[in-house]
């Protein structure tokens, strides 16, 4: 008889760590199979055939001819390579501050792509003048072609007499 109720307590105990053991089991796989929260990005610019992201963790997202804006997980990413139309690319150099942050409850707005500005800087170091081209995009991005063989150029008039014209170096 003793042992009968021993054996019956056991089994009850036993019975019961199952039980408990099997619900937390399924709650840990609604846990895990839940879907993870989606951000927003709004997109300012244009011409976008390709859009390269990486999260905190490193993990990197690639977007083919995103829209006005793209959802992805909820987090925060920056803009690692942009590809535009007309064989335009940037590749963006990493600055500690520049993660934009995807939340599920507010879109948040990436300035990356054309319209492009071209901009010149000239600088004097002794008797020459020296120019450096970029081309930048709506976020201040810097773009090159892919196609090097025809680099960007200038001409240089006095007054309106052609003195000379010259192609920009890359790099």
């Amino acid at each position: 008889m003793v042992l009968a109720q021993t054996l019956k307590s056991k089994l009850g105990s036993l019975f019961l760590s199952i039980v408990i053991f099997l619900n937390a089991g399924i709650a840990l796989s609604h846990a895990q199979g839940e879907e993870p929260a989606m951000g927003e990005l709004k997109l300012e610019g244009k011409h976008i055939q390709q859009l390269v992201l990486q999260s905190k963790d490193g993990k990197r997202e690639r977007f083919d001819k995103p829209r006005e804006s793209i959802t992805l997980p909820a987090g925060e990413y920056r803009l690692r390579e942009v590809h535009l139309e007309g064989g335009y690319v940037s590749r963006v150099r990493i600055v500690p501050d520049d993660w934009v942050t995807a939340d599920k409850d507010k879109p948040a707005v990436l300035k990356v792509g054309a319209p492009l500005k071209q901009t010149v800087k000239a600088q004097r170091q002794r008797n020459l003048l020296v120019l450096n081209y970029e081309l930048l995009g709506v976020g201040g991005e810097s773009y090159t072609h892919r196609d090097r063989s025809k680099p960007p150029q200038f001409t240089v008039y006095k007054g309106t007499k052609k003195i000379t014209t010259r192609k920009f170096e890359y790099g």
